[in-house]
């Protein structure tokens, strides 16, 4: 197991939390400024920004974390994730997959993305 790995789902957990905490301030900027004056649309941008952040690349990046570290735990891949959605698979195959044999060679080796392939359809 990698302890890198797992420092990293850690910091991935807390970066959520924050981005969390900042986009409720910006949320309540927003609402001010609509109530009591004209709309600020920069601010709207910049919690479009955090969300779409938060939701697409810290996600992404902390599950592809979670399945490096099963894998170099030696754990099955269906031990781990019970079912894909059909609607997400090419964002599993093109995003996921790729950054799990990034993050599974930096951490643990010689691992390609034939292995994990191979894992995740074993």
């Amino acid at each position: 197991m990698s302890i890198e790995l797992k420092v990293k789902t850690k910091h991935l957990s807390v970066e959520s939390q924050i981005i969390r905490f900042e986009e409720r301030k910006l949320r309540r900027q927003i609402k001010w400024l609509r109530a009591n004056q004209t709309p600020d649309y920069s601010l709207e941008s910049k919690w479009n920004s955090l969300n779409s952040h938060r939701r697409w690349d810290v996600r992404n990046e902390n599950r592809a974390t979670f399945l490096a570290r099963a894998y170099l735990e030696g754990k099955t891949y269906k031990s781990v994730e019970a079912n894909r959605k059909p609607e997400k698979e090419y964002v599993f195959q093109q995003y996921i997959l790729p950054r799990v044999a990034k993050l599974a060679n930096k951490y643990g080796g010689n691992v390609t993305l034939d292995k994990i392939q191979s894992w995740v359809s074993a």
